[in-house]
């Protein structure tokens, strides 16, 4: 039964990884506009200079947790610098954030 939940877990991680990033040159507009160097974000996400490049020119696409924090720097970002074009996406990269934060969202109180 566990490999039921796993292989739907997959399919909603997969769901997950699209629509949360803008388009290819939004994302090196924003990089620029904050100043920032491939290497610099590359650091950051621990990935190579290289990786970084093909994510920002839209021929590779990161997954996740990665995805998640790319994503996340994107929108802020965006608040600081606006956006132009689309915006859609900007909904759902405010949105991501690690697992791991410690605090959870979906308690109810006395749970």
């Amino acid at each position: 039964m566990s490999e039921i939940f796993a292989a739907v877990e997959a399919l909603l991680a997969k769901a997950r990884d699209g629509g949360d990033l803008p388009e290819p040159a939004e994302r090196e507009r924003l990089r620029k506009a904050a100043g920032l160097t491939q290497v610099e974000v590359a650091e950051a996400l621990s990935t190579r200079r290289e990786t970084f490049a093909k994510w920002e020119a839209g021929t590779a696409q990161p997954r996740a947790p990665k995805r998640g924090a790319y994503a996340f720097l994107l929108a802020g970002l965006a608040d600081i610098h606006g956006t132009q074009g689309l915006d859609g996406w900007l909904t759902l990269a405010r949105q991501a954030r690690p697992l791991d934060t410690g605090t959870r969202t979906d308690v109810t109180e006395g749970e």
